[in-house]
Formats: C-alpha cells, structure tokens, sequence
C-alpha cells in the first residue's frame, strides 16, 4: 500500500498504534467473557443464567438500558461467536492499516466509539426487542471514513497501477449487507447511522474540526498523571 500523506506509520508495537489498541480490546473482551462463560459452567450453572447475568449486561437490549445504561458504551466491542470476532477484526484490521498508511492513526479510536455511541443512540429510539452487538458498526465507519479521506488512495500499488480505496470499501459493504440481510430492519438502520458517523468526522475533519481532539488531550493528561515524577 502506498502512503500518500507522508506521516510515518506508527511501529507494530507502539504504545500510540490505535490499530493495535482496538483489536486488543475487542479480544481481550471476548476472552473475558468466553472465561466467565467456563466458570459459570465450572459452577453448574446455566448458559442461560451466563447470558442474563454476564453477556445480556455488556449488549445493547433497548429494553434493559435503565438497568444497564453502561452497555451503550460495551455493546460494540462485544461478540457473538469466534468467527464473527474473527472475521470483524480482519476487515478491522485492513481499513484501520489503510487510514494509519494515510496518516490518520490518531483518529482510529474516535470514529470506532462516535459510531458505536451514534449508531446505539438511533437503535435506542427506533425501538425494538432485538439485542445489538459487535464491532462490525466500527468497522464499516473506518471504511467510509477511509474513502472519504482519500477515495483515491491506491492499495497494492506494486501490482500493476493498483486498486482505489472505494473498491475494497464497496466489497466490504456488500459483503456485509448480503451477511446481515436477515437481520432486524432496525439495526440496519443503526449501521447505516454508524457509517454516516465515519463520513460526517472525516468531513468536519478536513474543515478542521477533529472530533477526537478531547480524547487526545484525556489521553496525553492520563500519561502524564500516571508518569514516575523523578
């Protein structure tokens, strides 16, 4: 992949590598709760009492919200079975390295958490019985974000001229359209909010308007608050 924005790509193992950050807490959080699952069975308890008492309280049911108002900031790193985990963190894990090639690995967390707060916030209101989950909203918020940055932006660029983003985003969004064709018409709607997301931050973004501003600066005071003073 070419870089075009002449900013050095963060190191694999960086502590500021955004990329690495949200695929670790996705599968930490999917080890945690797989963890607790064999501990409940460990005990003799139910799945069913795991699912209401563990997994139902991390995602996002409109109808538990005021016992579980936390779960609009938890449900998007929560997954369903390994391969939908490993599957969103694959797509995750290429867009996230195109917008990082771009130079924009500082924005990677805030579209990820705009998206998921927006696309819950919409479910929410649409009202419906059916739980909402995974990182897929966040995913397909750095897809269009990464075209909106760069529509152009060339991948494999060693291979003959080669591909623009938009090709890899309009694989990936079909991809995911005909995966979640039978899904609630609701979170549907709540994807396509979540998408939105990744398009309005990059636009507000080139009028310089960064959105995650606050989180850099929440970040930078944190470090310097936990750092040894000598």
């Amino acid at each position: 992949m070419e870089n075009n924005s002449g900013t050095q790509k963060p190191l694999l193992g960086a502590d500021n590598n955004a990329l690495i950050a949200l695929v670790s807490i996705n599968v930490m959080v999917a080890i945690l709760l797989g963890f607790l699952r064999v501990v409940y069975y460990l005990e003799g308890f139910s799945i069913a009492e795991y699912q209401t008492e563990i997994f139902q309280i991390m995602t996002l049911i409109p109808q538990k919200i005021a016992s579980h108002p936390w779960s609009l900031l938890t449900f998007s790193w929560v997954h369903e079975g390994f391969w939908i985990l490993f599957t969103n963190m694959i797509w995750l894990t290429a867009f996230c390295n195109v917008l990082q090639n771009m130079g924009a690995n500082k924005h990677l967390f805030p579209i990820y958490f705009y998206s998921g707060l927006l696309a819950g916030v919409v479910y929410l209101c649409i009202g419906t019985e059916a739980p909402f989950l995974g990182a897929h909203i966040g995913v397909i918020a750095l897809a269009v974000a990464a075209t909106t940055m760069s529509p152009n932006f060339k991948l494999f660029g060693n291979l003959i001229k080669g591909l623009p983003i938009w090709t890899l985003t309009g694989f990936y969004l079909i991809f995911t359209g005909l995966s979640l064709i039978e899904q609630p018409w609701q979170q549907n709607v709540a994807l396509l909010v979540g998408g939105a997301s990744g398009i309005g931050y990059m636009m507000l973004l080139k009028k310089g308007v960064d959105l995650g501003k606050w989180m850099h600066q929440l970040i930078h005071l944190l470090n310097n608050s936990l750092r040894p003073k000598a």
